[in-house]
């Protein structure tokens, strides 16, 4: 095996931290990071990001999200379900009535969102 050739700041820099095995430990595992890259996913929308945002402030049902994002349902439904599997929102039903709620950890990332510049 032929060694790698690195430029010497960045090798004394790897030996600093302790080398490739220091920085593969700072990888999370797999599921890990399938699950951060669905929660990203989620968030990469305006349409969903409007909707935590709207539901940052008070549960509400779907006639009242439907108002604000002025969708299709169909296009509603579909962006509720993506929130929904990425954890970032629950629903319950209230009567006739599907009433969505933001979860905490829909509400820790729009805390870090508004953090942003």
């Amino acid at each position: 095996m032929q060694k790698m050739e690195i430029p010497p700041t960045v090798s004394e820099d790897l030996k600093k931290i302790g080398g490739l095995r220091s920085i593969y430990g700072l990888i999370p595992e797999r599921r890990r990071l399938k699950e951060m890259s669905k929660i990203f996913q989620s968030l990469s929308d305006p349409i969903r990001l409007s909707i935590l945002y709207a539901l940052s402030s008070t549960p509400l049902c779907v006639c009242i999200v439907k108002t604000i994002m002025k969708i299709t349902d169909s296009k509603l439904s579909y962006h509720l379900s993506h929130l929904r599997s990425a954890g970032l929102i629950t629903q319950q039903s209230e009567g006739r009535f599907l009433v969505y709620k933001i979860t905490d950890r829909g509400k820790q990332l729009i805390s870090i969102c508004n953090k942003l510049d």
